[in-house]
């Protein structure tokens, strides 16, 4: 899971990013679901007081442009060490922050003023993968809806337009307990509805049988896993395509 957690996620447990006038297009689960949420703070990046921001660390970069040559480029917030430009050397300085926290508002996240690096099942894109154009990669990666590019090793790369892999940038990362696993569909990003228990799929299953549609929905069902017990041991993470509409949900358990 996310190291930061921010205030009680009871507080929020039937609040989505819409209610708080912070829509995110690939997220429409509850704001309890957001690892990274904090709520109510100050930007560390504009230094305006907002209600809805997110504290970043591990995985979290803040956008600089190079003094020099104004290459764009994402320093780390975990670490808030100086890089070096990639294209002419130029050192960049990591803004002066104060609090040992770092907090982005959702105006800045949305703007491109950060980035919160996103697992997929494609492969990983940070900032990095993101003006590369290509994800970082899985060994043995197939799926036929984009180009993939081999390495030297194993791992296979899948080429994507940038829009895509800055929306995902832009979008808060669902909480789960071995890590997130954002699906596809469609050559686009699916929208996350939320981690599901028992009831949730009884309500969402167009004939009221949420075992059913478990069955249909949800990837690599092992025998016991519908009986578990969801949201203690087991995470399910529900995605909806906006194209087809075409449902799909990963698994995970402590």
């Amino acid at each position: 899971m996310w190291p930061f957690k921010g205030q009680p996620k009871a507080d929020y447990s039937n609040v989505k990013f819409n209610d708080l006038n912070a829509p995110f297009p690939l997220f429409e689960a509850p704001v309890s679901n957001a690892s990274n949420f904090h709520g109510k703070g100050q930007c560390s990046i504009c230094g305006e007081s907002a209600e809805v921001c997110f504290e970043f660390g591990i995985g979290s970069a803040l956008i600089q442009s190079c003094p020099k040559c104004q290459t764009e480029t994402g320093l780390d917030a975990s670490d808030k060490e100086d890089q070096i430009c990639k294209k002419c050397g130029a050192t960049i300085y990591f803004p002066p922050i104060a609090e040992e926290k770092v907090l982005c508002c959702y105006a800045c996240l949305r703007a491109g003023r950060a980035a919160i690096t996103k697992d997929t099942e494609i492969g990983m894109i940070s900032w990095e993968q993101a003006f590369e154009g290509m994800t970082h990669g899985r060994p043995g990666l197939k799926h036929s809806d984009f180009e993939l590019v081999p390495t030297d090793s194993d791992w296979i790369r899948a080429r994507l337009p940038q829009a895509v892999m800055f929306e995902l940038l832009r979008t808060p990362t669902y909480d789960t307990i071995q890590g997130d696993q954002w699906q596809f569909c469609c050559k686009q990003p699916m929208v996350f509805l939320g981690e599901w228990n028992r009831e949730d799929f009884h309500r969402n299953a167009p004939d009221g049988q949420g075992h059913a549609y478990f069955q249909k929905i949800v990837q690599g069902i092992v025998p016991g896993l519908w009986e578990d017990n969801l949201h203690d041991v087991t995470g399910i993470y529900v995605f909806r395509c906006s194209h087809c509409n075409r449902m799909t949900a990963h698994w995970d358990l402590a």
